[in-house]
């Protein structure tokens, strides 16, 4: 939040507000807005230190900081803290602007009308002439207060009881005041005015709500006690000190008839800081005379002042002495060492950059040079902030203590020895809110006055040894007792071991010298003592207590007696066997004594150990559920769900505040909630039900609905707020419902989510449809061209065959320059039909290739696995190649590899389509390329391995992205992994390590001359990269310019059963299926292409495409067919009714039908609806007999396919295709293997 914003906008907050900035050190009033300042008395009293100021400071450490709301006086505010810079302080409650009290508009006059008038000679303090410039001063102050706005009204109409009053109260030397009125208007001499502070003028002739709004109301609060002491900062000459007041109130009793108190008020700030640095003075002496050695003496100082915060805010101990220590004694040796070591520090961070762990004095740091000068002087010396003599850091980086001020001032104090050695230096942080006096200088002299506690420390060792001496004498006694009561320890140890209390003796070096039974089954402790070895016991300590055990050890064998609890390692369940006791550890409580010899060397321990495991568990679980209680209630308050429950009646009994803030309910009083009244009107209904449905059922019910509160989305849309309910009922014993709990989530953002998912959906649902409906728009009209292209030249080339029959017979022998003529023709319009046919062919690949790779785009493209044998497989591809290499005078070789026959494949399961597809892609372009080379060979070499590896040297492109395993389908089947390899060698011209670089790219090629010069998309190989990859394979190449390239892929697959495959062509591309031979041995490409088959078919040709229509028909009666033609489906049924299938022929001698070729786009009526016609004629037996349809199509995606199949199509061919593709797929329909009908694609 930027600085104008902040002040903009509390600025034009009609509540009084002032805004703190939490950054600055120390945090200070940043800005006040106008409201705030239109209250003068408010403002002004913002900067006074009282104990608002403590609210609202976050550097302060009184308790009320942590409240959010604070009343003072008569106000009541509130805070909270924004974008954690800025704390925001509104005021919330404040008195009302009211009428004044009935009585009030009588009580000046009546104060005058029924006391004495004042008599016109009568002298008060404001008609004497007062010698005191200080008093006179303050009487002129007091007659300038505007008293006619108080209930005591002009000093002119004052009554002479009230003028009497105010005239001893001027005189009296102690602080005084009265309270007047209703209101307690305050009234008050010079003294109180010193007394006051920084308060003093300000607070003459305000109430003491005002005034004080520490004290609240006098009359309540002074009912019981009339003397009450109070704990004040005020602020004098700029200063604020901390101080102490003793308020007394007496009610003014017998002055005529004014309404007041009489109130006397006596600092006692001296006394209190007396006490409390007596104590502190007493607990230095305590400790300190407890330390035996220089480390424990340091250690003394510090616990004796850390308590006093107030005084000592911060504070830093520094040794500068050599110790040696004999025995309990502690001597020390004057040194000319100058390095001092940190014992330890109050109020400091660790490592404080300015308080080194080694401080040489003889270094040129202010630090050193400071302590230095301190202990030349050999008295404490002041520091201020101001001075600069200190680092700043020791003033200002220190953590909050006391009133959590920055320190203003320091100490240093040389700590001396009796022998005037100074042994180190204590820097002390003094009181921030106290001036550094004569009383405070003193008690600081008393503290360094160590001399003293070393004479009581001697003193009280003297007497220890006294002590000792006596107790030595008395140890002796109690010896020869001790054989007395030898037999009665016996028996005390048997009770012992009866209620399990376990005794134990160890010597001082640590070995076990005696144990009572309990002891040994608590711990553990082998019975055997015989070769007790020292500390044994504590390999039975629970580990995390080994610590506790040794250092209370440590304490016993200094000569403190210890009692503590500890645990002791045990197997789970070893003592209650308890399938539910899971704790390997047992609680003891463990009690130590140290014995002595006469001279109180301690020689041995001993105590007793008490099995506390029980009420320790009792204890963790009652914490256990108190602490999930606590945090159950924490949680329903500040959790971000609403949390509700209702009686059966389904009126509320609890609701949190997020419930309010979600339903947008007003907060009420519970009786007074009316959820209803809040649910959106539509949805109430259903609201109702689902409540009634929660008390129906026995399990958790969720539903959602609307509530009338709006909800803004990111679009600026406001919308009813969507909440989701989860509620369950609580039943009793009966099974009744007593109870409804629930939780409301707001789920505006989801349903908002959700809606605007729903529209993108559909928008790329729609962008879909419009992509494929342009795709088969554009495949459908280049499709229709091409097939009458391919037909046509079929047709002509079949007749240019013709004639060069008819030219090489006897006719034109006669004529031999006509003949070669003719004969060159001839072979020039073949090389032309050839021409035309490769065109037509590369172009159809184009579209197939845009097809596959939109397929892609869109991810429609499926893989659809069937059983199938790798090597017809290899064989087919052959037979696709063997005419076009045959032109190409291409020698054209397959092979399959051992492996598989050692692998023991012959069935796989995998989608044959889309692994020739990518083997046509590579064959195509190694026929390309070998055809203008002077040696002229392709080989396909197919091989299986169970891992992944490639063909070595091959270098394969990385993978775009892992898929999940495909393989886990069902339609997989379950046989054992293998890889399917293709490797496609050629001589060709090969590639350089650039042209390398860009295949397998979308359309890109080896150079920018591979089109000019052989043509070509530069998609096929980028198609056939995502073929494999999308199969769990790869594609790479190795290739050497001037010699050839090796191409090899593999796919991932499963080996199969033998089973029937779906069609001995697997749906290859159109010009290899009317060649394809079964020969699974390698071989050469023949240049014999076999005669088309004469067959006498009946066929009905439906196509409204005229010059389609008529090439087809032409080439088909040219075979030998007969041929009807129908220009849409209602023409082709009209022809089906003449028919020998019509059950009722439309003429007298109905031809024959062998099978209908249906166009699927046709007007009138479509493809699809015509033979969905035909079956459905055929279902109510108009038709006899089952009507072989194939559907001829130039779309050719496989959702089209499919969809025609739907309709009733037995068979499917994709256009353009050739005559003997066709007859292929009437062939294979008619005989009854067409599998299901697969799709025939050209």
């Amino acid at each position: 939040m930027q600085t104008v914003d902040i002040r903009g906008l509390y600025d034009e907050d009609p509540r009084p507000t002032f805004v703190v900035d939490c950054d600055d050190q120390p945090a200070g009033i940043y800005h006040v807005n106008s409201a705030l300042l239109d209250l003068p008395h408010l403002a002004l009293s913002l900067h006074a230190h009282n104990a608002l100021r403590d609210w609202w400071d976050p550097s302060s450490r009184v308790a009320s900081r942590h409240q959010q709301e604070f009343r003072h006086g008569r106000y009541r505010w509130a805070k909270f803290t924004a974008c954690q810079r800025w704390l925001i302080i509104t005021l919330i409650e404040q008195p009302p602007q009211t009428e004044e009290p009935k009585g009030h508009l009588q009580q000046s006059s009546q104060l005058a009308r029924v006391a004495s008038p004042l008599h016109p000679h009568a002298e008060t303090i404001f008609t004497v002439k007062i010698q005191s410039p200080e008093l006179r001063e303050h009487i002129e102050r007091l007659q300038k207060v505007d008293w006619g706005r108080t209930s005591l009204g002009p000093i002119a109409g004052w009554s002479y009881e009230l003028n009497l009053l105010v005239t001893t109260l001027m005189l009296e030397t102690r602080p005084t005041a009265i309270f007047l009125g209703f209101d307690h208007i305050i009234v008050y001499n010079l003294a109180y005015g010193a007394v006051s502070g920084s308060r003093h003028p300000a607070i003459l002739g305000q109430s003491i709500l005002d005034a004080w709004p520490e004290v609240a109301d006098p009359q309540t609060r002074f009912a019981d006690t009339p003397e009450k002491e109070y704990h004040f900062m005020i602020e004098r000459n700029g200063f604020v000190e901390e101080s102490f007041f003793m308020w007394s109130l007496i009610s003014l009793v017998g002055v005529g008839q004014i309404n007041g108190m009489y109130s006397i008020v006596t600092e006692v700030t001296k006394q209190r800081l007396l006490e409390r640095r007596v104590n502190a003075l007493l607990r230095f002496g305590q400790l300190s005379s407890e330390a035996v050695d220089a480390k424990a003496f340091w250690k003394s100082i510090r616990e004796a002042i850390y308590p006093s915060e107030y005084d000592f805010p911060a504070a830093v101990l520094y040794s500068h002495c050599e110790v040696e220590t004999t025995g309990s004694a502690v001597t020390y040796s004057k040194t000319t060492s100058r390095n001092c070591s940190l014992e330890w520090t109050i109020g400091y961070r660790v490592n404080h950059p300015d308080i080194p762990q080694k401080l040489d004095l003889e270094q040129d740091l202010p630090l050193g040079r400071a302590i230095a000068g301190s202990a030349k002087k050999g008295v404490a010396t002041l520091y201020r902030h101001e001075d600069g003599r200190l680092p700043s850091t020791l003033f200002t980086d220190v953590e909050k203590r006391g009133f959590g001020d920055p320190c203003k001032a320091m100490l240093i104090i040389p700590v001396r020895t009796s022998n005037e050695t100074i042994t180190g230096y204590i820097i002390v942080g003094l009181n921030t809110r106290r001036p550094y006096d004569t009383e405070y200088q003193d008690w600081i002299a008393s503290v360094a006055l160590h001399e003293e506690e070393v004479r009581n420390r001697k003193r009280q060792e003297e007497e220890a040894a006294r002590d000792r001496e006596a107790l030595s004498a008395e140890v002796a006694v109690l010896a020869q007792e001790a054989s007395d009561v030898t037999e009665k320890l016996s028996n005390f140890y048997q009770l012992a071991n009866a209620v399990g209390l376990g005794y134990f003796e160890f010597a001082i070096s640590g070995e076990l010298v005696h144990a009572n039974e309990a002891f040994f089954h608590q711990t553990g402790h082998p019975r055997d003592l015989s070769n007790s070895r020292p500390f044994a016991f504590l390999e039975h300590v629970y580990g995390p207590d080994r610590e506790l055990a040794t250092e209370h050890w440590r304490m016993s064998a200094s000569g403190k007696s210890t009692t503590y609890e500890m645990r002791w390692k045990k197997k789970p369940n070893a003592d209650t066997g308890s399938e539910d006791d899971t704790r390997d550890y047992l609680w003891t409580l463990t009690a130590c004594v140290p014995i002595k010899t006469e001279d109180g060397i301690v020689t041995g321990i001993f105590g007793c150990n008490t099995d506390i495991s029980g009420q320790k568990e009792a204890t963790r679980i009652a914490l256990l559920r108190v602490e999930a209680e606590r945090r159950l209630a924490s949680f329903t308050q500040t959790a971000p769900v609403g949390f509700y429950q209702c009686d059966s009646d389904l009126k509320i009994q609890y609701c949190n505040d997020q419930w309010f803030n979600i339903v947008g309910h007003p907060i009420t009083d519970i009786s007074a909630i009316d959820w209803t009244s809040r649910i959106y009107q539509d949805d109430l209904e259903a609201v109702t039900i689902d409540s009634h449905i929660v008390m129906q059922v026995n399990k958790l019910h969720t539903f959602s609905f609307r509530v009338k509160k709006l909800w803004t989305g990111p679009d600026d849309l406001s919308t009813p707020t969507w909440v989701l309910a989860t509620a369950t009922a609580h039943r009793d014993k009966d099974g009744q419902v007593v109870s409804v709990m629930g939780t409301l989530t707001d789920v505006s953002q989801l349903k908002w989510a959700e809606a605007i998912q729903r529209s993108r959906v559909e928008e790329a649902l729609e962008s879909k449809r419009q992509q494929e409906n342009f795709i088969d728009m554009t495949s459908h009209e280049m499709r229709n061209p091409l097939s009458a292209m391919v037909q046509c030249a079929d047709s002509i080339s079949s007749a240019l065959a013709e004639m060069e029959a008819a030219i090489n017979d006897n006719a034109l022998t006669t004529q031999p320059s006509l003949q070669t003529k003719i004969k060159d023709l001839v072979g020039t319009s073949i090389d032309a039909i050839d021409t035309i046919q490769a065109c037509a062919t590369h172009q159809k690949r184009i579209v197939d290739d845009i097809l596959t790779l939109s397929k892609l785009d869109s991810k429609l493209l499926v893989i659809s696995p069937i059983t199938v044998q790798p090597d017809a497989l290899l064989q087919d591809s052959y037979k696709m190649f063997k005419e076009e290499a045959n032109k190409a005078r291409v020698s054209l070789r397959v092979h399959s590899d051992a492996s598989l026959k050692d692998l023991q494949i012959d069935y796989a399961i995998l989608d044959p389509s889309r692994v020739l597809q990518v083997l046509i892609n590579l064959l195509t372009n190694a026929i390309k390329f070998t055809r203008t080379q002077p040696v002229r060979k392709v080989g396909v070499i197919m091989s299986a391995t169970r891992e992944p590896a490639g063909r070595s040297g091959i270098e394969y492109v990385p993978q775009k992205a892992l898929s999940q395993d495909f393989l886990d389908e069902q339609e997989w089947g379950s046989g054992e992994v293998f890889y399917l390899h293709f490797t496609v060698t050629d001589t060709g011209c090969g590639l350089t390590t650039e042209q390398k670089n860009k295949l397998f790219l979308r359309f890109s090629q080896a150079s920018p001359k591979t089109h000019v010069q052989y043509g070509g998309s530069g998609l096929g190989l980028f198609i056939s990269r995502e073929l494999t990859e999308m199969q769990g394979g790869g594609i790479g190449v190795q290739s050497t310019q001037g010699v050839g390239s090796i191409f090899s892929f593999y796919v991932k697959s499963r080996s199969a059963a033998p089973g029937r495959r779906n069609s001995t062509t697997f749906n290859l591309p159109s010009r290899a299926k009317s060649h394809i031979i079964q020969d699974k041995q390698p071989m050469l490409l023949e240049t014999a292409t076999p005669p088309l088959p004469s067959p006498k078919y009946h066929i009905l040709v439906v196509e409204d495409n005229l010059i389609n229509q008529r090439v087809l028909c032409n080439q088909l009666k040219k075979i030998g067919c007969t041929v009807q033609v129908a220009n849409h489906g209602r023409e082709a049924l009209a022809e089906l009714a003449k028919t020998k299938y019509w059950k009722q022929p439309a003429i007298s001698e109905p031809h024959d039908l062998s099978v209908v070729l249906m166009d699927v786009e046709m007007p009138v009526m479509d493809g699809m609806t015509c033979a969905r016609k035909i079956r459905s004629l055929q279902e109510s037996g108009d038709i006899t007999g089952h009507v072989p349809i194939i559907a001829v199509s130039a779309n050719a995606r496989r959702e089209q396919i499919e969809q025609a199949k739907g309709a009733g199509m037995d068979d499917a061919i994709s256009k353009p295709f050739r005559i003997p593709e066709l007859l292929n797929v009437i062939d294979t329909l008619l005989s009854g293997n067409a599998g299901g009908g697969n799709v025939r694609r050209g």
